[in-house]
């Protein structure tokens, strides 16, 4: 009687669990396949990004030596991709908007240029093909990348 406890409880234990782990890798690997092929587009515009980072559905990089940011999004990212001069920008920002105190409706960096605004989407509540992490998750990622992006600036 005990074994055959034993042995449901085991079973029951591994049907929740293999398909949160298949989840995890799965999931990994995309990202992972994303990074590789930024890093490529970016080899092939000459940039040696060294630190790539997946947020929600935005990838972005930064190559420190010549100054320059890269960002596409995750669903289709030879299309999307984007350099930014860091020579061209003025000011660098986190930015979110509140739709009440406890909850935010969009995360991201604001890059203030010469010719006008960029932004970098981090997290969108009305993007219902987005699948992202916490807005507030989000929200920090949008400070440190803030603060690793500001030295690079012109008037910095």
């Amino acid at each position: 009687m005990e074994f055959s406890a034993t042995l449901v409880g085991i079973i029951i234990t591994l049907l929740m669990l293999v398909p949160v782990a298949f989840l995890i890798m799965n999931s990994t690997g995309k990202d992972n396949k994303v990074k590789k092929s930024v890093s490529k587009l970016s080899e092939s515009n000459g940039l040696n990004v060294k630190t790539i980072e997946v947020i929600g559905n935005c990838v972005i990089g930064v190559d420190a030596v010549s100054k320059k940011l890269v960002y596409t999004s995750k669903r289709n990212p030879s299309a999307d991709f984007k350099i930014v001069n860091m020579e061209d920008v003025k000011d660098c920002r986190a930015k979110s908007i509140k739709q009440s105190d406890k909850t935010l409706d969009w995360v991201g960096l604001e890059l203030v240029e010469k010719a006008g605004r960029k932004e970098i989407v981090f997290y969108n509540e009305h993007d219902d093909n987005e699948l992202a992490k916490d807005a507030f998750v989000c929200l920090q990622d949008a400070k440190r990348w803030e603060n690793t992006i500001r030295p690079l600036l012109k008037a910095s």
